[in-house]
């Protein structure tokens, strides 16, 4: 497999989220596996590719099962990501796009190249790849990524703004959530399908269960996933969840602060785990798990490798 050049985009079609998603192929020795979800989110300075654990171990985080039927655990993702370059011609300023595939390979000896939460191991299933040395054009200030803005935050129960320059606390901060039964939508690639080859699938789903209560796997409770109402296909694990917020719209914190917006905006609220992140139970009843936005925040700022451990050594088939 090789990356190919980046393809400039000479038109603008529909909503920017649409440029922040990318449709996964996941290959095992250039023998495509299956494919999946991912989406680019800013957090800080750090442009990160965020998806499911399961898409990049190949493992079931219900049950340690290989996903694979033919037992092959992916060692390489093929991807893309929007470039955004800012170009001057004579007094005028503007921005190109480029779509740019990239290649990523997923073990470094035998080591994964990416960021995942290692507590309660396996199930937390969510992880993130740092693009900063993936991306040379990033080194170029006048480039960046069309990427989704990390989770809105406002402060916690109890805690005040510190007084002068002196910088909030990280731990102060906490994601705000949709009520139970608001619309949200969930973006991706079903059974790899893909709006003019490049854009996203937005799957309307519903907020099924309460965002600040947690929710129980497998006898543990675990407050950094909720559950939707959604009927999604193979391909859409690694999907962002998004709300689109209208003025007046109440959001919930973990603590029960309600937050009220302002203005038309869209909030991510999470990273949706598809068919193979869920119990055969959940699928049934079309219920699908998202892990919450705070969480994967959290994830990468304390920006943890996965460690190797668990996972089987990549070798050829």
């Amino acid at each position: 497999m090789e990356s190919d050049k980046p393809v400039h985009v000479d038109f603008w079609p529909g909503n920017h989220l649409s440029y922040t998603t990318t449709k996964i192929d996941i290959f095992r020795n250039e023998i495509l596996l299956s494919s999946a979800t991912g989406f680019v989110m800013r957090y800080g300075q750090t442009y990160a590719l965020v998806t499911n654990w399961h898409v990049l171990s190949g493992i079931n985080p219900a049950n340690g099962s290989c996903l694979s039927p033919t037992g092959a655990i992916p060692a390489q993702i093929r991807c893309h990501v929007t470039i955004s370059q800012q170009v001057t011609v004579g007094a005028t300023s503007g921005e190109q796009l480029f779509f740019k595939p990239i290649i990523i390979d997923l073990y470094e000896g035998e080591m994964p190249v990416w960021l995942e939460n290692r507590e309660h191991f396996p199930e937390n299933d969510y992880a993130a790849i740092d693009l900063g040395a993936i991306v040379p054009e990033l080194a170029d200030p006048r480039v960046s990524l069309r990427s989704i803005r990390s989770g809105v935050v406002t402060l916690k129960k109890g805690r005040k703004p510190p007084a002068g320059d002196v910088a909030v606390a990280p731990d102060d901060f906490q994601s705000f959530y949709p009520p139970v039964g608001k619309e949200v939508f969930v973006l991706g690639y079903p059974k790899g399908i893909t709006s003019t080859g490049v854009f996203p699938i937005w799957k309307r789903a519903s907020i099924a269960s309460e965002p600040q209560a947690p929710t129980n796997l497998r006898g543990r409770e675990s407050h950094d996933v909720f559950y939707i109402d959604a009927t999604t296909k193979h391909g859409m694990s690694g999907s962002p969840v998004i709300c689109l917020a209208k003025p007046g719209d109440l959001f919930v914190t973990m603590d029960g602060v309600q937050v009220e917006t302002e203005k038309e905006q869209e909030l991510i609220v999470g990273v949706y785990a598809g068919r193979e992140g869920v119990t055969q139970e959940e699928y049934e009843l079309s219920l699908g798990r998202v892990w919450k936005i705070g969480a994967i925040e959290e994830m990468i700022r304390k920006g943890q490798r996965a460690s190797g451990i668990a996972y089987p050594k990549i070798k050829p088939l």
